[in-house]
């Protein structure tokens, strides 16, 4: 399982990272780095790209630009500022991406919190394995909870008598939107052991008391 940030951003020993408007404090929070990464801002071979992009008119400006340097498998991560931050933006997880989204050829890897300031997400170019991947029939068992058509979210059971007792913690689910109830949902149905199924489902109600929106709080 991945624990450290240099893990959840997929960096090997002796990569060479490419920046795009990093923050000065980028490296600091990599740390600890796995041996031999070299970070540039003008690196000509590299296996990844970390993008900082401040707004919707940043992304579609940059985007001409950027393209060309996502080739082969390099990993291309684009951060953003979370609605916590104190940068005005308007590009949210799901919203101020639709140029990028334009290009089918790419394949969406992973949506992490970087720091409070900023999260990110990656693609790259589809492989054969991953057509093969997405051409499989998919079994997702927080289909069980939801219903696309009216919106609704049915509560497991054993979440459903946690949250009974925690009033606060139930207001605050309920007042999430479908897509953040699903996510909650769908993040404990898929434990895969009686005890993280558990550790989740306190983690939920803990993280609803905070006020996060969504597991990761994304």
């Amino acid at each position: 399982m991945a624990n450290s940030i240099a893990q959840k951003l997929k960096i090997k020993d002796g990569f060479t990272l490419r920046t795009i408007n990093a923050p000065d404090d980028f490296k600091k929070h990599l740390a600890p780095l796995p041996a031999e990464v070299t970070i540039s801002s003008s690196a000509k071979n590299f296996q990844q790209i970390h993008w900082f992009i401040l707004n919707k008119a940043q992304l579609d400006k940059e985007l001409p630009k950027v393209m060309p340097l996502v080739k082969g498998e390099v990993l291309c991560w684009c951060y953003y500022p979370k609605g916590t931050s104190k940068i005005q933006t308007d590009l949210t997880r799901d919203k101020g991406w639709d140029n990028l989204l334009k290009n089918d050829q790419f394949h969406w890897i992973s949506l992490i919190s970087f720091n409070d300031t900023w999260s990110a997400f990656a693609f790259r170019f589809k492989t054969a394995a991953d057509e093969k991947k997405a051409a499989q029939p998919k079994e997702r068992p927080v289909l069980d909870y939801i219903d696309p058509k009216q919106k609704i979210v049915r509560l497991p059971d054993d979440l459903a008598v946690v949250l009974s007792k925690n009033k606060k913690a139930t207001a605050f689910f309920e007042s999430l939107s479908f897509s953040n109830k699903k996510e909650y949902v769908e993040w404990i149905v898929t434990a895969k052991r009686p005890e993280t199924r558990q550790e989740r489902i306190t983690g939920t109600v803990e993280r609803l008391l905070k006020g996060w929106k969504n597991p990761r709080n994304l």
